[in-house]
């Protein structure tokens, strides 16, 4: 095993390798096909036989049966053809009622109206008498306990090696509510739920195009989680797409339960900065998949991975869209200086403080060394103890339950202040620059920033402490230089900053809706164009004659 010099590090963090062009690092090449990329070989797995006991039994033995009270494997005369049948399924998966009319009733009550002792008896089961959306021949025990755990139902006839699978899902879900982590004033209040399906059909009800693609790609050795790429055909790059998918097929593990998780396997980067954004808005997901990116959706789990992403995308909101453009301006501001001042403020008011006071007003420097003249523990432990504090309360009320939550959040957080202050264990000013920065924090629409907000500030901190604003300086420097090394799926992180390119009118800054003419250059999109030069063609005339003026 090799060990890592720590010296040449710390070097890399604080000189960059020259690394390949922004173009050279955007082309991911031609990547050999893992052996988990392979096709499947047609019928591959255990073949049925045509011993119809036989098949029962092994059936019963795979879902172990009679031990597994939700497995459902119920035997069956049909009338015509007459020969014995056998359904199972997973109660709980598959609907009871699809289940009902779909299979049995077909089977047991339709069957003697059908005169026809012509053809396949399984081909005549499957065209004439199962009344399901789709139903499939399998030919293989594999492919039947798959279907089963997804939520169909099995039928097995007597004397013939294959069974058919009918669409008969159907289990408890959440139906479609707001969306909890990303609320907004103006715009849909839709939010992804845990079934697949309807997430996909939420994306298609916004995006209604045929080029709307969505590949289905099953994750997970045992659990066989159900993912879905969605990207669309004529906008998305091609070599992305097929990074994408070389990086999910390729995955080899027990479980993948989550997007968290199927996030942490694709990801390049092992920073604390994210390379993709997880959102739970439909409407969010949708801007990003028609600018050329991937939407990531797993089964399970109400939020949605998008990639590639720059570090711009993480303080957007998709509220700045839906207000007037110079609003959306400012609260984009906002949420920079909001990032800022949660990352800098504590370490610049230790640093400040303790090494350069000569730069704080001498009326307020009187004031900060009348608010600290009773406190007996140095001012890094002071601001660490109330930072820690903070961050106590905050996880507090999201534990608590929702009714009790907010309201000892702020009334905890207020005594404490308050105590604290009144027995001289901390100062005034103090609480003020906790309480400004851990506001500054929430301001933050996407929840891993609000993570690496919360390492970075305390970095930030030990850093004012050691060595001052030299120390927050090079802090800097260094966070910088590994940020501009970060790419999401070959996409520079701080584009179109660093390398430097031309800017489109919403990806830093939002311009008029009519102006945004061209999708984001970094993603290399297929069709660049999103708009002609004069999208609001009712004003053709006026425009023209502003042009000629000009």
């Amino acid at each position: 095993m090799r060990i890592p010099n720590p010296w040449q590090k710390a070097l890399s963090l604080i000189v960059p390798k020259r690394g390949r062009s922004e173009r050279d690092a955007f082309s991911l090449g031609e990547r050999p096909a893992t052996r988990f990329q392979q096709p499947k070989a047609q019928h591959q797995g255990t073949p049925w036989s045509k011993d119809f006991d036989a098949n029962v039994e092994q059936l019963s033995k795979i879902f172990h049966v009679p031990d597994s009270s939700d497995v459902v494997i119920r035997e069956v005369s049909c009338a015509n053809p007459h020969i014995r049948v056998a359904i199972a399924f997973l109660d709980g998966l598959a609907n009871s009622d699809k289940v009902m009319t779909s299979v049995l009733q077909p089977l047991m009550l339709l069957s003697p109206i059908r005169k026809s002792n012509d053809g396949d008896p399984v081909a005549q089961i499957k065209d004439t008498l199962l009344a399901s959306t789709q139903v499939e021949t399998k030919h293989t025990v594999d492919e039947c306990v798959e279907a089963m755990v997804s939520g169909d139902t099995v039928v097995l006839m007597q004397g013939h090696d294959t069974a058919l699978a009918v669409e008969t899902k159907g289990w408890e879900h959440r139906t479609v509510q707001e969306a909890v982590t990303e609320r907004i004033v103006r715009g849909p209040q839709q939010g992804f739920v845990e079934v697949l399906r309807a997430n996909t059909g939420l994306l298609r009800s916004m995006i209604r195009s045929p080029d709307l693609v969505v590949e289905n790609i099953e994750v997970g050795r045992r659990t066989k989680t159900q993912c879905a790429i969605v990207y669309m055909a004529g906008i998305a790059n091609d070599k992305i797409v097929t990074e994408v998918r070389r990086r999910i097929t390729s995955i080899e593990i027990d479980a993948v339960l989550s997007s968290g998780s199927l996030e942490q396997l694709i990801e390049t980067s092992h920073s604390l900065l994210p390379t993709m954004i997880s959102t739970e808005r439909p409407d969010r997901a949708a801007h990003f998949v028609l600018e050329g990116a991937i939407a990531i959706l797993v089964a399970g789990d109400p939020f949605a991975l998008i990639a590639p992403v720059t570090f711009s995308a993480f303080l957007h909101s998709p509220e700045d869209y839906y207000v007037r453009w110079p609003y959306g301006n400012v609260l984009r501001l906002i949420r920079v200086i909001a990032l800022l001042i949660a990352v800098l403020l504590p370490g610049t008011y230790i640093a400040v403080t303790n090494y350069h006071q000569e730069m704080i007003p001498t009326v307020l420097l009187f004031s900060i060394a009348a608010s600290r003249e009773t406190v007996p523990i140095p001012l890094p432990l002071e601001v660490l103890l109330m930072y820690f504090g903070f961050d106590l309360i905050r996880e507090a009320g999201i534990r608590i339950p929702s009714p009790f939550g907010p309201t000892i959040s702020i009334v905890g957080a207020l005594l404490i202040g308050e105590a604290a202050v009144s027995a001289s264990l901390v100062s005034p000013i103090m609480v003020i620059v906790i309480a400004v920065t851990g506001v500054a924090s929430f301001t933050i629409p996407n929840l891993e920033v609000g993570m690496l907000i919360r390492v970075a500030t305390l970095i930030f901190i030990v850093a004012g402490s050691l060595l001052g604003l030299f120390g927050i300086v090079a802090t800097v420097y260094i966070m910088f230089c590994k940020m501009a090394s970060i790419t999401s799926l070959g996409v520079p992180l701080f584009a179109p900053i660093a390398p430097k390119q031309r800017t489109e009118a919403d990806v830093l800054t939002i311009g008029p809706i009519w102006t945004m003419e061209t999708r984001p250059s970094f993603l290399r999109p297929k069709d660049l164009r999103r708009q002609p030069d004069i999208a609001r063609q009712w004003d053709i005339e006026s425009t023209q004659d502003r042009e000629d003026n000009s």
